[in-house]
């Protein structure tokens, strides 16, 4: 325990340089991915297609019904951006300390698990007020983020605020894990291939959109489950069964494959995939531009 203090003092600076760099990154992955998201929220939803569903939130709430509940989500996911990646440079300094060697991508995936972990802690209690917002289209139940979680802790209790966490940690440690492992993938493959030893801002905006895209796709079913679980209402779990071990994931993940078939998870994907690209190489280049600047500004 005295070494983990030692350490965490003796490179405190740093700390505070990918805390800070990850609130940079997820304050623009999100701006820029919101829109999108709300899209793929009413499409798992429901049984419509992408341009029915651009065509409704356009004819009923404008455009402003696109950045519905983005609220929460702007002021929140900074953190929780910042805590998926220090979390993920505290591991990865475990692996390699203060030399330059590189992970290798089993060691990048298990600091990304590790990482994607932590984050969920954060991140159902967000999704659940988002996907609860993005659902209202005529009739107003909450008012903002706030009056949201306080009607669901008086009417249902303060665990139903984490409605979802079964599924919401299932894809956050396959997506997170699969997202850093791909990243330093592609970006080293990039940089073999231009011959250059640091990557390029094409580079890191290719690798960071792969990634994004390599992250939803292994845990995009999860979310689907996840979105319909947190969008109940009440105690009752509804028509699916809530178990202490997966809060209802399996019950419905089976119920929703049988009656409407394997490709019911996946409504909304080709939404989500275009989003994923392009929101998390704005992401990651984000995160990689705020840490050099923040690192020279902290040498200087």
């Amino acid at each position: 325990m005295s070494d983990f203090i030692q350490w965490t003092y003796e490179n405190r600076y740093q700390i505070s340089i990918d805390l800070a760099a990850g609130s940079i990154s997820g304050i623009a992955n999100c701006i820029s991915s919101h829109p999108l998201d709300t899209v793929k929220v009413r499409m798992q939803m429901s049984e419509d297609g992408v341009l029915t569903t651009l065509r409704k939130i356009i004819k009923n709430e404008g455009f402003k019904g696109f950045y519905k509940g983005m609220s929460f989500p702007i002021l929140s996911i900074p953190i929780t951006n910042a805590v998926v990646f220090s979390v993920y440079e505290f591991w990865r300094k475990f692996f390699i300390g203060n030399s330059n060697k590189q992970l290798t991508y089993f060691q990048t995936a298990f600091c990304g698990t590790i990482a994607g972990s932590s984050a969920a802690l954060f991140s159902c209690p967000i999704e659940l007020t988002k996907c609860k917002l993005q659902m209202q289209e005529t009739e107003k139940i909450y008012k903002n983020p706030f009056d949201c979680v306080l009607q669901i802790y008086k009417k249902e209790g303060f665990k139903y605020i984490f409605r979802g966490m079964h599924a919401t940690q299932q894809r956050e440690i396959l997506g997170y894990s699969a997202q850093f492992a791909v990243y330093e993938f592609i970006k080293d493959i990039l940089c073999d291939l231009s011959q250059k030893a640091e990557p390029s801002t094409a580079n890191l905006l290719i690798s960071g959109g792969l990634a994004g895209v390599s992250c939803w796709t292994i845990g995009y079913p999860q979310d689907t489950i996840k979105t319909i679980l947190q969008c109940q209402t009440g105690k009752n779990p509804g028509v699916y069964k809530v178990r202490c071990y997966d809060g209802g994931f399996f019950d419905c993940l089976m119920q929703k494959i049988f009656t409407e078939g394997f490709g019911s998870v996946w409504k909304g994907y080709s939404v989500c995939v275009f989003r994923a690209f392009y929101a998390n190489a704005i992401g990651f280049y984000a995160y990689e531009l705020a840490k050099e600047q923040l690192t020279s500004l902290y040498q200087f």
